[in-house]
């Protein structure tokens, strides 16, 4: 009886033992379930977020991609406006310059025919004041010349002396000119032997 009842409670006891054990094993695995879910709901939290940040990152990323492409596109264009308004002005630039120097050519050409023309209008003016006045020493030489001759005080011999003396010395000068004989003996009326015999004198 006493074994029985021993029995009894020890089997009551395994029995209750047994059932603690089921029961904290259980409650073990509900708690690791329940750790177990709450991670997954924070993963899922965290995977939510995830892409929820990460669909926004697209998004910024791709208003960045847009607003560098519409920023490139108008950077293009204003190069390309840029460009073309670079050429218009270089072509404008190289016109003018162009302009500009064939301008100053024709007016330098001009300018030096026109003192070209006044020089050679002035040397012939000169030229022919040259001649004015030496035409004109000669007619009052000759003038007075004549005066002298008709003057009845002065003598004839004396006259023809200084007439002949001046064309010697009118001969000198054209000889030192270098002027040929036979001009200078038409021009002044003299012999050939004294033209000759005035520049070996001379």
């Amino acid at each position: 009886m006493n074994t029985i009842v021993i029995l009894s409670i020890f089997g009551f006891v395994f029995l209750m033992l047994e059932a603690l054990f089921f029961m904290s094993c259980f409650r073990w695995l509900s708690n690791g379930k329940k750790i177990r879910e709450r991670e997954f709901m924070r993963l899922d939290q965290e995977r939510s977020e995830l892409v929820e940040l990460q669909q926004s990152v697209s998004m910024e990323l791709a208003q960045a991609k847009k607003i560098s492409e519409e920023t490139l596109s108008k950077l293009k264009r204003v190069g390309a406006d840029a460009h073309a308004e670079w050429t218009e002005m270089t072509h404008k630039c190289e016109s003018l310059l162009k302009e500009l120097e064939d301008k100053s050519r024709e007016l330098t050409e001009t300018s030096i025919s026109h003192v070209n023309r006044q020089r050679m209008q002035l040397e012939k003016s000169v030229q022919i004041a040259s001649q004015t006045s030496s035409e004109l020493v000669e007619s009052t030489n000759n003038a007075k010349r004549l005066l002298r001759f008709l003057d009845e005080n002065v003598p004839s011999d004396e006259i023809l002396k200084e007439l002949q003396a001046e064309k010697y010395a009118e001969a000198r000068r054209l000889i030192q000119e270098g002027k040929e004989l036979g001009t200078i003996c038409r021009k002044l009326g003299l012999s050939q032997s004294e033209v000759q015999l005035l520049s070996y004198m001379g």
